[in-house]
């Protein structure tokens, strides 16, 4: 069993995430995912697979995010390898107001490491 809390997990692949999202590296990205990983993101479809989550990312514009900040409210250990995350992003844009979004993830431990197996993202807006 990993000796990390919750917390620390969470936090760090979020900080992993940040380090790689600032300047839209796609293959450090990709490698935070699971290799059979879900990312639903703000393109349709669902982009399944390590590969293509990193085509997902190779097609966002360069140089448009500034950069991103993760607010989980929500974390919840499912298993001792499975943490379900819930809570908000902050996507920074140039010249462009910021990206708020609702975000969900769960984080597998899989070959002595942490990662994303699922990831979606939505807008704030009540239905």
């Amino acid at each position: 069993m990993n000796s990390q809390t919750e917390q620390e997990i969470v936090e760090h692949i979020y900080q992993q995430w940040q380090q790689h999202f600032a300047p839209l590296n796609p293959l450090g990205l990709a490698a935070l995912y699971a290799e059979d990983a879900i990312l639903f993101g703000s393109r349709i479809p669902p982009y399944i697979g390590r590969a293509a989550i990193e085509s997902y990312f190779l097609g966002l514009p360069q140089g448009l995010y500034t950069g991103v900040a993760f607010f989980p409210e929500y974390i919840n250990r499912l298993t001792s390898d499975v943490i379900s995350v819930a809570g908000s992003v902050l996507f920074q844009r140039l010249e462009r107001s910021s990206l708020d979004l609702r975000i969900t993830h769960i984080f597998v431990h899989q070959n002595n490491e942490w990662l994303i197996a699922s990831h979606h993202v939505s807008p704030k807006v009540t239905l």
